[in-house]
């Protein structure tokens, strides 16, 4: 990245290249220290991710608490919005699954709009986003206008702000990278422990549509967030380089110069947009192992959550004990975030190790979860499983960092989150369709199970890959 500024007095010749053809003009590594634009900052050297860094990671908590306040908000209302709306269940469901959906088809496109206006901008623009899907949806008369708004507003914002985010964390922390990520994702866990409750306290005192005006008023919180990571810019540096800041020449207004700026402006995007549209595609099998690694992690995480009450019933538990150790594996999970970042960090574990052995693990109680009948085997397997899978959902976040590099970091997130809405789009119904024709989730649960296993064999080829 090429920068305008005059060599700080005392620099060591070593930290820059110096480049003949733009007067000025230095080369600063990839890895100098970034504001949330995107941009260099003064520091050049300072602990690691720093004020930018931690503004990311509240940033990035934020958007994940409030994401769980529209989409499982919008869960807990359904019962009372199918009265209200004279709609059925199913076409209610359905909203909820089309938002999800737009998040990932629009996610590809995340680092293209950071780069272009800034990550702060765009996180403030997303916040309005969902606040505004909230706030109108109150006024909503029918599931149609529901539908376009959630779909339109708050899919699109939760798909962008997504990857806007975690490429910032990512770019902002090297050593602390996995702490930094797995705090940044307890907005998660936080946001389905405080939501439930305050949305049915919110339903009884306020009814469904003062519901969801608090819902949207609450989601005005990213708009804040993004407006500090705003604040963390430097404002000497021209914000027109948002996505590649270009060499810096002596002004003229000659027609040449003009069309030699546009040209490289020009180039200098479409050389961002095809270096992150090649990892999409089929053309660098390294972020395919990765791909297929977060896949199935995911799969197998989201079919646990829609089934695994179904299938403790059918076990023989009543739906307390169900909701009991969905709560317990809820706070094993939160632990599970915070406690990666100390091990691989600190040096305890490397990140390829740890992931392996929760792979295992998860795996395993995957597999014995659907032959439990006493209460705490099955208390223990949901406690191993929601451990495993937070440690696993940051773990695979800095696998793709130290497979693909930092400058990547933007297309791959946006194309595996586009790759998991069609998985789950194509094979979201197989467990419950081997229920129906077993008549026992025995069978489904060995298929998720093995699912989970799957990444093994690609850790493995990208561990001795990298040796």
């Amino acid at each position: 990245m090429y920068i305008s500024c005059p060599l700080p007095p005392g620099t060591p010749s070593k930290t820059f290249e110096q480049e003949s053809q733009p007067p000025r003009t230095l080369f600063l590594h990839q890895n100098s220290p970034r504001t949330m634009s995107g941009a260099v900052s003064n520091s050049l050297e300072g602990p690691d991710g720093g004020r930018p860094g931690w503004v990311a990671v509240l940033a990035l908590w934020t958007k994940n608490l409030t994401e769980i306040g529209i989409t499982k908000g919008l869960g807990i209302m359904l019962p009372i919005l199918q009265i209200q709306l004279t709609s059925q269940m199913w076409i209610l469901g359905w909203i909820a699954s089309l938002a999800t959906a737009t998040s990932g088809f629009v996610a590809p496109f995340g680092g293209l709009v950071s780069r272009r206006f800034g990550a702060g901008y765009v996180m403030m623009t997303c916040g309005v986003m969902m606040s505004a899907a909230a706030i109108a949806g109150s006024f909503v008369e029918n599931s149609l206008q529901l539908a376009l708004l959630y779909t339109l507003l708050a899919g699109t914002a939760i798909g962008i702000s997504n990857v806007v985010a975690k490429e910032a964390v990512g770019r902002c922390f090297t050593k602390n990278y996995a702490t930094a990520n797995g705090i940044a994702r307890t907005g998660y866990s936080v946001g389905l422990i405080v939501f439930a409750p305050l949305v049915q306290l919110f339903l009884d005192t306020y009814g469904w549509r003062g519901t969801m005006l608090l819902v949207g008023a609450i989601t005005m919180h990213s708009v804040a967030s993004g407006a500090v990571m705003v604040a963390t810019r430097q404002p000497e540096l021209d914000q027109s380089n948002a996505y590649q800041t270009l060499p810096q020449t002596e002004h003229t207004n000659s027609p040449s110069a003009h069309e030699s700026t546009l040209r490289s402006h020009c180039g200098s995007l479409w050389k961002f947009v095809s270096k992150n549209f090649e990892v999409g595609l089929l053309l660098n099998s390294r972020y395919w192992l990765v791909a297929v690694i977060s896949c199935c992690t995911i799969y197998a995480y989201l079919m646990w959550i829609v089934y695994f009450v179904s299938q403790a019933q059918s076990n023989g538990f009543t739906l307390e004990e169900a909701g009991s150790f969905v709560t317990i594996a809820g706070i094993a999970n939160l632990f599970g975030k915070i406690s990666q970042g100390l091990i691989t960090d600190r040096g305890v574990m490397s990140s390829w190790t740890l992931v392996a052995v929760c792979l295992v693990m998860s795996s395993v109680s995957y597999l014995a979860s659907s032959l439990l009948t006493s209460y705490w085997p099955m208390m223990t397997s949901a406690v191993l499983i929601l451990f495993s899978d937070g440690i696993l959902s940051c773990q695979t976040d800095v696998l793709v960092k130290q497979v693909l590099g930092v400058e990547l970091l933007a297309g791959a997130f946006g194309w595996i989150a586009l790759k998991v809405t069609l998985l789950l789009v194509a094979l979201g119904f197989l467990p419950g369709l081997v229920y129906d024709l077993t008549g026992s989730y025995t069978a489904a649960f060995l298929l998720i199970g093995s699912v989970q296993a799957v990444p093994l064999v690609p850790l493995l080829m990208l561990r001795y890959s990298q040796r």
